[in-house]
């Protein structure tokens, strides 16, 4: 079984995706360079993300300060951190196991029949009631989310009335798409090669953004077995500047998915020469505030303790 951080790990790598996009690169682009103008980092965005280089888009979409500042706090985590949870372990292991042994596909599917047979019998005449109790779910809460703002809430009910619909019985369980899946789930484990928890919760932010890049191909290629083109969503955005006010912009973007066409607005800010994901800034730049009030109270503990003896 896949536990909940596991899980939304990959739906994180998932609705990263569908949310950043943007058009082909020019043949002659300098991949490198952080373009001038918002529309253009949007586009650079996305062709890291087209490409499945998640260094390249880290690089893109935070200034280089708050890029290195970010990249030392995971590195101070990952030296701090405490050991796996043994339970959590042996069932990353166990599953990596599963999904890189040589007969992988065959044992997988093997399993996965019977499941796929239970869900066709108990699941499948109840799905419009099901999908419709699930669309209530997901639109509230994605309404309660008090993180997300308005724009990104109509974007986020966009996506999964998208994604409720596409997801039907006969999709899901078709066995040749499964045997798709699984195939390309078992080639990214070995790709991967990360067979503990522990290497996994070892990688440096570098090395785990390369790593997600891996991850992110697969995923790719399992979703589109089920007829989920996240490429096709990516090739096919059309990016409109809205308006540009000092060092802050918005950008509408527009993609296709699942055969309608879905969209969103991109907030976009200026640091030196450069444009960068503006709610990218904000939750790096929280984060490194929340770990630095950490920090600053931690010490102050054992003082606390000896005045109270």
């Amino acid at each position: 079984m896949i536990r909940k951080p596991a899980f939304r790990a990959l739906a994180a790598l998932l609705l990263t995706a569908l949310v950043l996009a943007g058009c082909r690169r020019e043949p002659d682009a300098d991949l490198s360079t952080v373009p001038g103008d918002p529309v253009a980092a949007v586009q650079a965005q996305a062709q890291a993300l087209r490409d499945n280089d998640l260094v390249r888009w880290s690089k893109l979409s935070l200034p280089p300060e708050l890029q290195a500042r970010s990249e030392a706090l995971w590195e101070q985590r990952v030296a701090a951190a405490e050991p796996a949870d043994p339970e959590d372990a042996r069932e990353y292991a166990e599953l990596m196991a599963r999904l890189t042994a040589p007969d992988a596909e065959a044992a997988l599917m093997r399993d996965l029949e019977p499941k796929l047979a239970q869900f066709e019998a108990e699941v499948a005449g109840q799905w419009p009631l099901m999908q419709a109790t699930a669309s209530i779910f997901l639109s509230a809460a994605i309404e309660a989310n008090t993180e997300l703002a308005a724009a990104q809430k109509s974007h986020g009910r966009a996506v999964a009335n998208a994604l409720l619909d596409w997801a039907q019985p006969a999709l899901i369980t078709d066995r040749a798409r499964a045997r798709q899946a699984i195939a390309a789930l078992s080639a990214t484990a070995h790709e991967l090669d990360l067979p503990t928890l522990e290497q996994a919760r070892a990688l440096g932010y570098t090395e785990a953004l390369e790593k997600g890049g891996i991850a992110l191909a697969g995923l790719k290629q399992a979703s589109k077995a089920y007829g989920l083109d996240l490429d096709a969503s990516l090739d096919g955005v059309r990016a409109e500047l809205l308006s540009t006010q000092g060092d802050q912009a918005t950008v509408r973007v527009t993609y296709p998915l699942l055969g309608r066409d879905v969209a969103f607005e991109a907030r976009l800010q200026r640091v030196g020469e450069g444009w960068y994901d503006a709610d990218a800034i904000a939750q790096a730049e929280a984060e490194l505030a929340e770990a630095a009030n950490a920090t600053a109270v931690t010490p102050a503990a054992p003082a606390a303790d000896a005045a109270a003896n």
